[in-house]
C-alpha cells in the first residue's frame, strides 16, 4: 500500500526535481569555474533524491543510505578529477564525461561490494581530498571565454536525467537496499549535464576547471552526509536533511566568501 502511494506522487515528485535542476543549472553555467563548482556540489539532485527516500521509508533507511553516500563521495572527487583530466587533454566532451562516468560506475560497484562503515568513508574521503585539492587549484586556473548561456533543450535534458534518477530511485529503493540506495542517490548527473553543456559551450579546459573546482565543495558534502546519518534517528529524517542542506549551503558560502576576499585584497595590491 505504501509502494503504491509512492508510485502516485512519483509524478509530482520528478516535476518539482526538474524545476529545482533548471535553476540551479543556469546559475552554475553563467558562473565561473570556481562558482559553477560550489553551485554543481549542492544537493541539487542528491537532495530531492533523499527528500524521496524520507518519504518513502524511515529515518533508520536514511542513516544507513548516508553511510553509503559518505562513501560514494570519494568515487564523486575521482569522477570530478578524471573528467578535468580527460578534458584538458583534449578528449572531447563525450569522451571525457564517458571516461569519468565509467570510473565513477567502477568505483562505486567496488564499494557496494565492500559495504564500508562510516569510519572507512570519513578516512578516505580525507585521503582523497587531500590529493584533490591541490590538484584542483592548479587545473582551475582558466580563462572562461563569454558563453551565451545553455541552450533551451541542453536544459530540458539535463532536468529530464535528473527527474529521472529520482523516479527511478523512488522505485528501486523499495528493492536494493539502503546502502544502494545512498550510492545510486549520489550518482553524478547534475554535474555531468553541467559539464557536457560547459565542455560544448566554451571548450573543455573551461569544463575540466568547473570539475577539478567542485573537489572544494564535496568536501563540505561528506560532512554534510554524516551529519544526516548521525542525526536522522533521533532527530527524524526531515531535521536530518535540514541539518546537511544547511551544512553544504553554509560549507559553499564560506568558500565563497573567503574567494571574494582573496579577489578583493589582490585587486587592491595592483
Amino acid at each position: 500500500m505504501e509502494f503504491d502511494a509512492a508510485l502516485l506522487a512519483l509524478p509530482v515528485k520528478m516535476v518539482l526535481v526538474a524545476a529545482i535542476v533548471v535553476s540551479g543549472s543556469l546559475a552554475a553555467q553563467k558562473a565561473g569555474p570556481f562558482v559553477g563548482g560550489l553551485i554543481a556540489t549542492l544537493p541539487i539532485s542528491a537532495g530531492p533524491a533523499y527528500v524521496v527516500l524520507a518519504m518513502d521509508h524511515g529515518p533508520a533507511f536514511i542513516a544507513e543510505s548516508a553511510v553509503g553516500s559518505v562513501s560514494i563521495n570519494v568515487v564523486t572527487v575521482i569522477f570530478a578529477m578524471t573528467y578535468a583530466v580527460l578534458a584538458r587533454r583534449g578528449a572531447g566532451g563525450l569522451g571525457s564525461i564517458a571516461g569519468a562516468i565509467g570510473v565513477w560506475l567502477l568505483a562505486a560497484l567496488a564499494i557496494r561490494t565492500m559495504t564500508p562503515p562510516l569510519w572507512f568513508g570519513l578516512l578516505v574521503n580525507a585521503a582523497a581530498l587531500a590529493v584533490g585539492v591541490p590538484l584542483a587549484r592548479r587545473f582551475s586556473r582558466v580563462v572562461i571565454p563569454a558563453s551565451d548561456g545553455p541552450r533551451p533543450v541542453d536544459l530540458m535534458l539535463r532536468a529530464l536525467a535528473v527527474a529521472t534518477l529520482v523516479g527511478v530511485l523512488s522505485v528501486v529503493s523499495w528493492h536494493i537496499g539502503a546502502v544502494a540506495s545512498g550510492i545510486l542517490a549520489l550518482f553524478p548527473i547534475v554535474i555531468s549535464s553541467i559539464l557536457v553543456v560547459t565542455h560544448r559551450a566554451i571548450g573543455g579546459p573551461a569544463a575540466g576547471a568547473v570539475a577539478a573546482s567542485s573537489v572544494y565543495g564535496l568536501a563540505g558534502f561528506a560532512a554534510a552526509l554524516t551529519a544526516v546519518h548521525l542525526a536522522a534517528v533521533p532527530l527524524g529524517s526531515t531535521a536530518a536533511l535540514l541539518i546537511g542542506l544547511a551544512i553544504c549551503v553554509a560549507w559553499n558560502g564560506m568558500l565563497f566568501t573567503l574567494r571574494l576576499r582573496r579577489l578583493r585584497r589582490v585587486a587592491a595590491a595592483a
